[in-house]
């Protein structure tokens, strides 16, 4: 795997998501330690995701699976809406076996809507917050009780627990919380491009601020990240993301961190 050619601070993976049928994806790993890969369903084809993760392996880039809602409208990046759980939540599944029998995949990072429909900021007080008769027997089942009431967080969690695969999300998020009860390790992960909620979840694209354009927000937003995780993520349909991508790689390197896994 690579690795930049000077060693600070810490290493930091530099993750990019590709395989979604844009022309950059080629390029990007030239910068890339890690490659979220999509499963040919949110966007691209399963052809391309083969095609994507012999491009990884050639370059010794390392492979996530990278699971969506099956919308292909809107890219996966619309959160479920009731009545089509049951078809979301088996599509995802569906697409981890069948990206797992040749992407040999090293940790799974969920898309768009399923990212963030499994982000949720946890109240302080959630794992006491749900009531029931009889009451729950510890605080660990009532967290639980609490974290079923999202949808897709007890799929992720299981997902995780089939494959024992780490999980790469937001650590202010039940993210950590998702894949500790999978027991399953935790990828700590920032966005480089993407604009950030006071309460460290992402803006929702379509708002004001939710994607970074200017090479100034970007080089702020990695120095920012850089302390406090472990991967640092740059999307392959942005524009500019090839720009993008050499600029983060060079502000890391240029800041006394290593890049790479």
């Amino acid at each position: 795997m690579k690795v930049s050619q000077i060693v600070g601070k810490k290493t930091i993976d530099l993750n990019v998501d590709i395989g979604e049928g844009f022309p950059y994806d080629r390029d990007l790993l030239s910068f890339a330690s890690s490659a979220n890969v999509c499963c040919g369903v949110h966007a691209g084809s399963e052809e391309l995701s083969r095609e994507t993760v012999s491009l990884c392996k050639a370059q010794r880039v390392r492979v996530g699976a990278h699971p969506g809602y099956p919308d292909r409208e809107s890219m996966g990046r619309v959160a479920m809406k009731p009545g089509q759980e049951r078809e979301y939540l088996k599509s995802v599944f569906d697409q981890i076996k069948s990206f797992s029998t040749f992407g040999e995949p090293t940790y799974i990072k969920p898309h768009g809507a399923f990212y963030n429909d499994t982000a949720i900021v946890l109240p302080q007080d959630w794992r006491t917050a749900v009531k029931r008769v009889p009451p729950p027997t510890s605080a660990y089942e009532a967290g639980g009780m609490y974290l079923a009431q999202f949808g897709g967080v007890q799929s992720l969690m299981l997902l995780l627990r089939m494959h024992r695969l780490p999980l790469m999300g937001l650590e202010a998020t039940a993210h950590r919380e998702i894949a500790a009860r999978a027991g399953q390790g935790f990828l700590r992960e920032g966005f480089g491009d993407r604009g950030y909620n006071s309460d460290g979840t992402l803006v929702p694209r379509g708002e004001p601020g939710a994607v970074l354009k200017s090479e100034d927000q970007i080089r702020d937003q990695v120095l920012l990240l850089a302390p406090a995780v472990d991967s640092i993520c740059l999307h392959g349909d942005t524009p500019n993301c090839l720009v993008f991508a050499e600029l983060v790689f060079k502000t890391l390197v240029d800041s006394g961190y290593g890049v790479g896994v």
